[in-house]
């Protein structure tokens, strides 16, 4: 972009001076939208991180004792055996739903600064098969965030990508 120099620009004909400060003008306002847009997408990806943090299960010390199975998993895996049992709705575990978010979020980012890959699209069509066939049998008010939360990037990607 060329600078505003106020002497060279007196030193103008009028009609060379208004063509010079229109063009400066029109290079102003595209550096505006384009930084409005920048905003725009700094609050969106801050807003995500603060959901994505407000969600993420809080670091624990290690306890051996853990390893060995805890209540909840040996409880998922007892929900996840009736469920096949009684050929029910498939089941979304905890540890599914928190790894799709991760890469549903990673696609969101590449989607906002442009086109995705096969690979990205490959694996956005199977987490949405995920979300859309399957239900997360919990307590666990976290869990069903991370599941809301997943559906919710699935559909601003396919938005974003519709639009491409």
């Amino acid at each position: 972009m060329e600078e505003f120099n106020k002497n060279k620009l007196k030193s103008l004909s009028p009609g060379q001076r208004i063509k010079k400060l229109k063009m400066l003008e029109e290079e102003r306002i595209k550096e505006v939208s384009e930084i409005e847009k920048l905003i725009r997408q700094s609050v969106q990806e801050l807003k995500t991180d603060e959901f994505a943090a407000k969600i993420a299960p809080e670091q624990r010390d290690v306890d051996i004792s853990r390893l060995f199975g805890s209540e909840e998993e040996r409880l998922e895996k007892t929900v996840r055996k009736e469920l096949i049992d009684e050929g029910g709705a498939s089941y979304i575990g905890v540890k599914e739903a928190v790894e799709d978010y991760k890469a549903l979020q990673d696609i969101s980012y590449a989607s906002m600064m442009g086109t995705i890959s096969q690979v990205q699209r490959k694996t956005l069509d199977k987490i949405g098969e995920r979300l859309d066939t399957r239900k997360y049998v919990s307590a666990s008010a976290e869990a069903a965030d991370i599941l809301v939360a997943s559906r919710a990037s699935l559909n601003k990607i396919r938005k974003y990508t519709r639009s491409d």
